[in-house]
Order: structure tokens, then C-alpha cells, then sequence
């Protein structure tokens, strides 16, 4: 198959990366605009369902994208949904959080897809779209906490699904699943590195930055996440995998275990943190040719599963420094496992 032209993976990345960043502020914000019109419990209980929704149900799209092949309508379908919840919430605070939580899920998986056979079997294009995410949560809690309007938000999403419908996606090549790969140390390897997904997410969680409140340090906190997540898997494409995500998690350990209440220490951690995001993902989908959209939806099922101990009483137990430093240590020896596995099998594997 044809490798998409620069025009094309440009273009793909601009229109899904930014909308993506658009989908997520629509979503958050929606959300938070209720902080103030519900109670404590209220409140608690359309964070954990809204998270429930735009995370557990992608890896369940995913399948369903996959099988109709169809991964740009499911953006806009994502774009669609995300509208409907924007324009509900000051008549049905329920109905508008399960509708984003759907919308999300849907517009993750479309642009999820696209985004990994824009660079096939890299790592590049999936860190770019991914990164803006964490710059649209923070603008969605700014906005939804600060003067929740409806109509800006409506509109910028009906522009991103013109804009969508003309940009052409890369080709997919859904027939790859029909030589499933398998083999020994495979389930192993799928294991490992969703492990190290929800470790990251859990430790993402847990750990405290006193210093947010501050909004330039929030914000560079913020660009921080997205430039981790952006070229990390540039770098790892670059260097290899394996050297960059074991490193990258080994040095961020004890900034993130000591240092998180020095803003320039946490900022440098979470970037190498976060490095790692883009190689796992794309080494689940590598070795789930032709889905595209359920490897997409397996690493986020596995965030969700990862984050919802940090919902709870753990919250406080996981946070203690130490455990959180030997938390990330142990995923980076398991993530070391699992790419070394990876590199060794992968050419049998899948060719």
C-alpha cells in the first residue's frame, strides 16, 4: 500500500490534532461548566461516568470502526455528539455528559486510526495527534469554571467537520488482520506494555503539583504534557523505542517522586513521563495489523483503568513518594521487557 505523501500527514495531523484539542475543551468544559450546579457527590459521580464513557467504550468502538471501516465518519460522528452535549447541558446536565462521553470516544477512534497509518508502524503522527488533548482538558476547565458559552464551541465544531469532510485520510489497510499475528511471548508482550498505559495513567493521577493554582505555571505544566507526548515518539522513531521509553520513565522517577513541588523539576519530569505514550501506543496497533481502531481503544480502556484508583481512598497511599518512584522504575523494567520481546519477534509476528 502506498505511504501517505508529507501534504498528506501534514494536513491530516493539523485538521485531526487540532480538533482534537477542540473535542477534548468541548467535553471538559461541558463537564465543569456543572461544578457550580450540582453538589459535591453530584459532581464526582459525572466525572467518573464521563470518564467511563470516553475511555471505556473505545476500545468497543474501536471494533466496530474496524469492521465498517469507516474511522473518518467516526470523527465526525464524535464532532456531531460533542455539538449535541455542548448545546443539552443547560437543559439536561445527564443527558449532555453521556453524549460528550460518546462523542469523545467516537472522534478518539476516527482521528486514533487515521493518525497511525499516517506513519506506519512510527510512532511520529500518533504522539502529534494525541498531544493537543492535554492543552483542550485545561482550556475545557479554564472555560467551564471561568463563563461557560455555548454558541463559540458549536460553531468551531460544525467548522472542524467541513474542514474534515474535505481532507483526505491516509488509506488503511484492514485487510492485514487476516493474518492475525501470534506466537510465543505475544499475549505477553500486549500485557506488558498495556501495564505500563496504566501505570502512567494512575501515576498521572496521583502525584500532587501544589503549584497549579498559579496559572503561567499550569499552563507550562500543560505544554509540558503535550510536548512530551509530541516528540516522543519523534525521538523514538529517531533512537529506537527501547532506549528512549526506558530512559525517558527512569529519569523522570525521581522528579516526579521528589521534585513535584519544584515547578521546573515536575514540568521536565512530566515531559519525560509522557514521552513514552506515542511508542506504546503504536506498538499495541503494530502488533494488531489492521485495527487500527481497537488497538487505539485498548491503550485508552487500559488510562481508564489505570486512573480510577486515583478516584478513591488509594488516591493518597498510591501518592506517597517512594512508592511512586519505585512504581515507574518497575514499568520501566516491565516496558523494557516488553520492547525487547518486541524487537525480537516482531519481524515473525507480522512481517
Amino acid at each position: 500500500m502506498e505511504k501517505p505523501s508529507t501534504r498528506t500527514i501534514a494536513s491530516n495531523l493539523l485538521v485531526y490534532g487540532s480538533t482534537h484539542a477542540l473535542i477534548d475543551a468541548s467535553c471538559i468544559a461541558v463537564l465543569f461548566s456543572l461544578l457550580n450546579r450540582t453538589s459535591q457527590d453530584e459532581f464526582f459521580a459525572l466525572v467518573i461516568a464521563y470518564n467511563v464513557l470516553a475511555f471505556g467504550l473505545q476500545a468497543l468502538i474501536g471494533l466496530e470502526v474496524d469492521r465498517l471501516r469507516k474511522p473518518r465518519s467516526a470523527a465526525l460522528a464524535g464532532c456531531v455528539l460533542t455539538a449535541s452535549a455542548v448545546f443539552s447541558v443547560a437543559y439536561s446536565p445527564l443527558f449532555s455528559i453521556v453524549l460528550a462521553g460518546v462523542g469523545n470516544a467516537l472522534f478518539h477512534v476516527g482521528g486514533g486510526s487515521i493518525s497511525l497509518n499516517l506513519t506506519p508502524k512510527k510512532a511520529a503522527a500518533p504522539g502529534i495527534y494525541v498531544a493537543p488533548g492535554a492543552l483542550g482538558v485545561t482550556a475545557g476547565v479554564l472555560i467551564g469554571t471561568g463563563g461557560f458559552v455555548a454558541w463559540p464551541f458549536i460553531l468551531l465544531l460544525a467548522v472542524a467537520c467541513a474542514i474534515i469532510i474535505k481532507v483526505k485520510p491516509p488509506a488503511v489497510d484492514y485487510n492485514q488482520q487476516k493474518a492475525a499475528p501470534g506466537g510465543r511471548h505475544y499475549e505477553l508482550v500486549i500485557v506488558l506494555v498495556l501495564l505500563a498505559v496504566m501505570v502512567r495513567s494512575l501515576i498521572g493521577m496521583v502525584v500532587v503539583f501544589p503549584w497549579k493554582t498559579d496559572y503561567s505555571l499550569l499552563m507550562l505544566l500543560t505544554f509540558g504534557v503535550v510536548a512530551g507526548k509530541a516528540l516522543g515518539g519523534i525521538i523514538g522513531d529517531r533512537f529506537g523505542w527501547l532506549p528512549v521509553a526506558v530512559a525517558t520513565l527512569v529519569l523522570s522517577a525521581p522528579l516526579l517522586a521528589y521534585g513535584s513541588g519544584t515547578p521546573f523539576l515536575a514540568i521536565i519530569g512530566m515531559f519525560l513521563f509522557q514521552a513514552t505514550m506515542p511508542i506504546t501506543l503504536t506498538a499495541v496497533s503494530n502488533m494488531l495489523p489492521g485495527r487500527p481502531g481497537f488497538a487505539f481503544g485498548l491503550t485508552c480502556l487500559a488510562l481508564i483503568i489505570g486512573a480510577l484508583p486515583a478516584f478513591t481512598e488509594l488516591k493518597t497511599f498510591y501518592s506517597s513518594e517512594l512508592l511512586t518512584l519505585s512504581t515507574i522504575l518497575i514499568t520501566a523494567a516491565a516496558l523494557y521487557i516488553a520492547l525487547r520481546l518486541y524487537s525480537k519477534n516482531l519481524e515473525q509476528w507480522i512481517g
